[in-house]
């Protein structure tokens, strides 16, 4: 579903993860953002990979970075919190390339389809179709474990890259339930 590839705004837009706002307040902050160098719209997964030393006396350093279609290592802009990027999940960039690397600004999470675990135990699958109409069933199956391989099989029949299992009972903050420190 989400290839590393240049979009377009209007693409990113149909891709976002964030609910609530305004599509023409998210085609306003992409413009506020772009500038002369960060102006490519990309879908991208960031992992921690190492990054070896050019110098061998140093050790090589964990760094938090993407892959463009051309083979450029693209790295997560220092105006971003690295802390703050969940690794693995797509997020919609802008990106500034140079001759050897890029370096991305992260514009907003990318929409990802979602298994919801309701606390009583029955899966909930939740995802956008190519139109952006919003799906959502229940698989069937005699037991939990029976309707969450359903579940996860279907998503991958759909041809999902990925999909995010949520956890309902664990979302709560139920403080009655939390371990004591």
């Amino acid at each position: 579903m989400s290839k590393i590839e240049r979009i377009d705004a209007d693409e990113a837009i149909k891709r976002r993860g964030e609910f609530g706002t305004d599509n023409t307040e998210l085609l306003k902050r992409i413009e506020k953002t772009q500038d002369d160098r960060f102006k490519d719209i990309y879908s991208l997964r960031f992992g921690w990979r190492k990054q070896p030393s050019e110098d061998p006396t140093k050790e090589a350093e964990i760094k938090l970075m993407s892959l463009l279609p051309n083979g450029k290592i693209v790295f997560v802009d220092r105006s971003h919190d690295e802390k703050d990027i969940i690794p693995e999940d797509p997020y919609i960039c802008l990106v500034y390339e140079r001759p050897r690397e890029a370096f991305a600004k992260i514009l907003f999470p990318e929409y990802q389809p979602k298994i919801y675990i309701t606390p009583s135990r029955i899966p909930a699958m939740v995802w956008r179709d190519s139109k952006g109409r919003v799906n959502r069933k229940h698989p069937d199956g005699n037991s939990y474990e029976e309707r969450i391989i359903a579940a996860i099989r279907e998503m991958e029949m759909l041809g999902f890259e990925s999909v995010k299992l949520v956890f309902r009972k664990n979302m709560r903050g139920d403080q009655l339930n939390a371990p004591s420190v």
